[in-house]
């Protein structure tokens, strides 16, 4: 999922899973510097979401990938982190996403009606095989126009903020 502009001077590309603490650390520390950069068309942020921390992962892969067909992909993402699970304990359920999407202005039916049957969970399985190859280190990772950003940088938020409006 794109936020941006196609225009924007610089691309960061994210690998996140919506279970991964580590992912939750990164919005919680650059969630915002970034969205005030793409706001300025200084970057624009493509999202790939993996779901290999587990069945939650795959349920919020799907409720995400129905959150992005109505443009709120961003609202639900910071809902699940602010209200992630905690590591070990039980995983988002799908009360869990239809909540979380109720408080991200998902009200629609389409929404909460795909929730349960995972309209987007095969989907999400497919792709994570795919975004495996593509994202090496885990979860969070970043690639500032194709070029790998160090783990450390996504939790600096002057550095990143110095590089994507490099």
């Amino acid at each position: 999922m794109l936020l941006g502009s196609d225009h924007a001077r610089r691309r960061l590309l994210v690998f996140e899973d919506p279970q991964c603490p580590f992912c939750r650390q990164f919005e919680e520390v650059s969630g915002d510097l970034l969205r005030r950069e793409v706001a300025a068309v200084a970057v624009a942020v493509e999202y790939r979401i993996r779901c290999f921390v587990g069945p939650g992962s795959v349920r919020a892969a799907n409720a995400l990938a129905l959150a992005a067909e109505v443009s709120r992909f961003d609202q639900l993402r910071r809902e699940m982190f602010a209200a992630q699970p905690s590591e070990g304990s039980a995983a988002y359920t799908a009360d869990d996403l239809v909540a979380l999407g109720r408080r991200a202005g998902l009200n629609d039916l389409e929404y909460t009606s795909a929730i349960r049957p995972g309209r987007y969970e095969q989907w999400a399985r497919k792709l994570d095989k795919v975004l495996k190859d593509q994202d090496p280190q885990g979860t969070p990772a970043g690639f500032l126009d194709g070029q790998p950003l160090a783990s450390g940088v996504l939790y600096d938020p002057q550095t990143l903020g110095e590089l994507v409006r490099g």
